[in-house]
């Protein structure tokens, strides 16, 4: 994904399982000047996180799918995963959406993608997830062992699944009529920050919530996407911090999306 800098922190298949890849799209997000399409998009994802698409959400399920995660990343020489519950709240609102809109892919028909709604709904985490999802259409439920078969059959699914990096994971589940949509998310978080960052503060909130912003973390514009000043000034703005490569080199990682008040 784009990195742009960041000049201060002040500134601001039918009949069976299927996968989705987990390579992105080439359409690109809404703009940041106007904040309308991010708005409508958060609040899509927090209903879907309240009806479940339609239809509901299988814990349990979830949960036995990072064991099985963890059993294959031990068989790799890979380190477990922990349960992180905003990457898991995040791959519930997808799955719902997916579910409630009956589509199957990584964007979202706004063209939002699976970074785009972590930074949306968690709201305390810096770090950029990958995406995996999978979809059982027909006869009987789909349990976790077999979604867990069909990553595996899918060479890029696997790779994502077993990569040494990651240290973090969540799962979400929506069973809805004769089909089961699932979505896991992988991160390696870079920071958590010390109380959520609100995603449409009023002024005074605003000025609050950056004063309890660590040092180390900074306010640009959103990441992924390739912004045109023209638009006008950005309304949707982000944090990110950096994560150490090596030698003296860094990547910058993102995290809460927010507008800035009017």
């Amino acid at each position: 994904m784009s990195r742009p800098a960041a000049p201060t922190r002040r500134l601001v298949l039918a009949g069976g399982l299927a996968a989705a890849g987990v390579a992105q799209g080439a359409r690109a997000a809404p703009g940041i000047a106007d904040a309308s399409p991010w708005i409508a998009y958060e609040s899509r994802l927090r209903a879907r996180l309240a009806d479940a698409g339609g239809g509901r959400f299988d814990g349990p399920a979830e949960r036995e799918i990072l064991d099985l995660t963890n059993a294959a990343r031990a068989a790799s020489g890979a380190p477990p995963l922990r349960w992180d519950e905003e990457l898991a709240e995040t791959a519930r609102a997808h799955a719902a959406d997916l579910a409630h809109r009956n589509y199957f892919e990584h964007l979202s028909p706004e063209a939002f993608d699976p970074s785009h709604r972590f930074w949306l709904l968690a709201r305390r985490t810096i770090g950029s997830p990958s995406e995996n999802l999978a979809l059982h259409r027909g006869s009987g439920r789909a349990d976790p062992a077999g979604l867990m078969r069909n990553w595996r059959g899918s060479p890029p699914h696997w790779r994502n699944l077993l990569k040494p990096g990651h240290t973090h994971a969540g799962f979400g589940l929506v069973r809805i009529g004769d089909s089961d949509y699932l979505a896991g998310l992988y991160a390696r978080p870079v920071l958590t920050l010390p109380q959520p960052f609100p995603f449409r503060p009023s002024a005074r909130e605003f000025a609050a919530a950056l004063q309890a912003v660590p040092e180390a973390v900074e306010a640009s514009t959103p990441q992924g996407g390739a912004w045109s000043r023209a638009d006008g000034p950005p309304r949707v703005m982000q944090l990110s911090a950096r994560r150490p490569l090596e030698g003296r080199a860094y990547e910058r990682i993102g995290g809460p999306i927010f507008v800035t008040p009017a």
